[in-house]
């Protein structure tokens, strides 16, 4: 037995479906908003280390770039631009600060700082020449860092070319350019080792979101899926069938067994409910077109039938028959042989007549045959079954009284007719019964 499939089942299905997709979209949407958050620091992070690295070395150079000018020029603005990127701008301070943000406590880090340290030693040496040219310009209102410094006795001796020559030697000879190359490489391997870390937060940031962006996309596509099938599911369990029901209640017809089972209950219960009214309607319409007791067609039905043969053109013979001296047999016999005569009467008619004719009562005794396609050419073959059914109703049985026919016809395709065809037929059985009964007469 084919499984029927439920909507309630559909529908708690999708239910559950959704909820479970509803709660992996949270899901993946909040843990997406903090991996955002991760990318965006690890981004604003690789930012502030790639600036402070440039601050760094910005820095160091233009410490080295105006102690170097000092000593060759000797001016006063050098010396001044110097101090202030010393004491007051603090590129290279203030890098440290922003990278200890993010870095402090870590190995890279504290390189770093002992790197800076061994920087601000090399400074000792910077102080030195520009004390030392301080003193050849004898510049005044110098810097407290140099005011403090005090040259050793064997320079002070020196002349002032001299002491430009060693200040100029202190800032470029080998073994300065040596101890700021280590220092700088360093604190660019430091740097390097920082913006590594940072590149790999960011990758692994990166990677994360764009492994929830995937999932993302996974589970929009199963949501898709799952609305498409809903659909398709609904269109053909539930769409479809109300479509064909309202096509059937349209046309008169039951209801095909299709669809959710609801629906296939519903037209189960619609089509027992229709047939058994289609029944009644057929038994309330018999018993409107047909005679209780006989159940031959009424004379309602026979009018009806009469009408319709006589406004077309299919030919047709109108048979009139009255039971001989049925009054007086009622009368002697009583009215439940009487009604056993009728009965008797109505079976041998349809008996001798075909299916596709009409055998009618039309009154206490009298009935009415239409016989279809019949011409007045084929009169013979109506003699021949009145004559038969006379017979039969001849021939006296303990229960019911010998009885016989008088009928009179009248054909469609008659010469001479009269006003109508049944006045036609009913004059014709009229001459019958007048004329000794139990016989049949032509119009």
């Amino acid at each position: 037995m084919k499984r029927k499939i439920k909507i309630q089942s559909i529908s708690a299905w999708s239910i559950g479906i959704a909820l479970i997709l509803t709660v992996v979209f949270v899901v993946i949407l909040h843990y997406g908003k903090n991996e955002v958050k991760r990318f965006e620091d690890a981004t604003d992070q690789y930012i502030v280390c790639e600036n402070a690295a440039r601050q760094l070395q910005d820095g160091s150079d233009y410490l080295t770039e105006q102690v170097r000018l000092y000593a060759m020029t000797g001016e006063r603005n050098y010396l001044d631009q110097y101090f202030e990127e010393a004491d007051v701008t603090k590129r290279r301070e203030q890098a440290l600060e922003s990278l200890k943000k993010y870095f402090d406590k870590t190995e890279a880090f504290q390189s770093l700082q002992q790197a800076m340290e061994d920087s601000k030693e090399l400074m000792l040496t910077e102080y030195h020449s520009l004390k030392l040219v301080a003193t050849v310009m004898g510049e005044k209102d110098i810097p407290a860092e140099l005011e403090q410094l005090d040259l050793p006795e064997e320079e002070k001796q020196l002349s002032q070319k001299e002491k430009l020559e060693k200040a100029q030697k202190l800032v470029s000879n080998n073994e300065y350019r040596n101890k700021r190359g280590t220092i700088m490489r360093e604190v660019s391997g430091c740097l390097d080792q920082l913006l590594e870390k940072t590149k790999n937060r960011q990758q692994r940031a990166n990677t994360i979101f764009s492994d929830m962006y995937l999932k993302l996309e996974i589970a929009i596509m199963i949501l898709v899926i799952l609305l498409l099938s809903i659909c398709i599911i609904v269109r053909k369990l539930i769409v479809v069938p109300l479509v064909y029901y309202n096509k059937s209640i349209m046309e008169g017809e039951i209801f095909p067994v299709i669809g959710a089972a609801e629906l296939q209950k519903w037209a189960e219960t619609y089509n027992k409910v229709f047939k058994e009214n289609e029944e009644t309607q057929r038994l309330i319409r018999r018993q409107a077109e047909h005679d209780a007791m006989t159940d031959a067609l009424n004379r309602r039905s026979f009018e009806k039938l009469l009408h319709m043969y006589e406004n077309g053109d299919t030919p047709y013979a109108l048979i009139l028959i009255d039971v001989d001296t049925f009054k007086t047999v009622n009368d002697m016999y009583g009215h439940a042989v009487g009604d056993e005569i009728l009965k008797k009467v109505t079976g041998l008619l349809k008996k001798a007549f075909r299916s596709i004719d009409h055998v009618c009562r039309i009154g206490g005794d009298e009935f009415a045959i239409i016989m279809v396609e019949m011409t007045s050419d084929l009169k013979y073959t109506i003699e021949e079954k009145i004559k038969a059914v006379n017979e039969e109703l001849g021939t006296e049985n303990e229960n019911i009284p010998a009885v016989s026919l008088s009928v009179g016809v009248a054909f469609s395709d008659r010469e001479n007719s009269g006003e109508s065809i049944f006045k036609d037929a009913d004059k014709a059985l009229y001459y019958v019964k007048e004329n000794g009964r139990n016989g049949c007469k032509f119009y």
